[in-house]
């Protein structure tokens, strides 16, 4: 049971979407195994703030706990790591007093008797594994399954996303035999250089979809114009897709000029869910897209297949 003063503030981590999540979900166990209160806030540093003094993270999901960051705004209560204290909490990464992230050593997360805890530094689970204990339900677990065991608790969609992804998959989806493919671009080739030979291998496993069942359908997630449009000349009315900002440069999506940046969070979520409920998948293992529509469900044998470099 956590107690009522003890609390972990999860700020964001400034990345993708997916990324930040991934930061989120790390920090909801962390808040768990030492027995805090999880208050999620994405500030102006969130690349998906869309104005300002806006929690965004509660812009697309309903809050992980019943307190707000504004119930930490206490001259009575400490804070860990340094420099955060109860005046700066919205402060984000540039402030005088802070150059670099604060990360906090795990193996001391038992131990620190401070009131609030303030993570914006992603933290792998893999790495929390030794610190699990035996006591607790993670313990044991794959890691893909304490993610979606975390998702499953934690992350409730605001209701107007929820109800625009139904309604697409009620337009579009339902009653088809659907394969989801997510296909990256755009700055993507900049940390994969094999990125094209890699989304090269596509291609026969959609053709071997198709072969085996000429009824269904593909639902492609992809950033860019570019692969938008050769996907639509080699599968036409087969391909099924969502109206969404894209890109055709190597630049991310969230740093174009004009761009809405709670809009393009919605989309990320509309394709990632909507894959999720799909009949199988493909996508790229080194994607934190793909890698969440691994963990949304648990995906039946032989439905799932993530590409990496090493199948090239």
């Amino acid at each position: 049971m956590s107690s009522p003063n003890r609390f972990l503030l999860i700020k964001a981590w400034g990345a993708g979407f997916w990324s930040d999540m991934e930061h989120v979900l790390g920090q909801l166990l962390i808040a768990e195994l030492s027995e805090r209160i999880p208050i999620v806030y994405w500030g102006k540093n969130s690349v998906y703030s869309g104005a300002e003094d806006t929690n965004a993270f509660e812009q697309f999901f309903l809050p992980v706990s019943a307190y707000s960051i504004h119930d930490l705004i206490r001259s009575d209560f400490t804070f860990y790591p340094e420099p955060w204290k109860f005046n700066n909490l919205f402060y984000e990464e540039g402030w005088p007093e802070k150059t670099v992230r604060t990360y906090y050593p795990l193996h001391t997360l038992y131990d620190r008797c401070e009131n609030v805890l303030v993570s914006d530094c992603w933290l792998g689970i893999y790495l929390m594994e030794p610190i699990i204990k035996s006591t607790h339900p993670a313990f044991g677990l794959e890691l893909d399954d304490i993610y979606r065991s975390l998702i499953s608790k934690y992350i409730r969609l605001q209701p107007d996303i929820e109800r625009e992804i139904d309604d697409f998959y009620n337009a579009n989806l339902l009653g088809k035999t659907v394969l989801a493919v997510h296909v990256r671009g755009s700055d993507k080739i900049r940390e994969l250089g094999k990125l094209y030979e890699l989304n090269n291998l596509y291609y026969s496993v959609i053709d071997h979809c198709l072969e085996e069942n000429p009824a269904a359908f593909i639902f492609l997630l992809t950033e860019s114009e570019d692969i938008l449009a050769e996907y639509k000349s080699l599968y036409k009315e087969k391909l099924i897709y969502t109206d969404c900002q894209r890109t055709s440069n190597d630049h991310a999506l969230f740093w174009a000029e004009g761009i809405d940046k709670r809009r393009m969070g919605i989309e990320i979520l509309k394709d990632t869910y909507l894959a999720a409920r799909c009949d199988s998948f493909i996508g790229n293992a080194h994607s934190n897209v793909s890698t969440a529509v691994k963990r949304l469900k648990q995906w039946p044998p032989n439905s799932l297949g993530l590409f990496s470099e090493k199948h090239l």
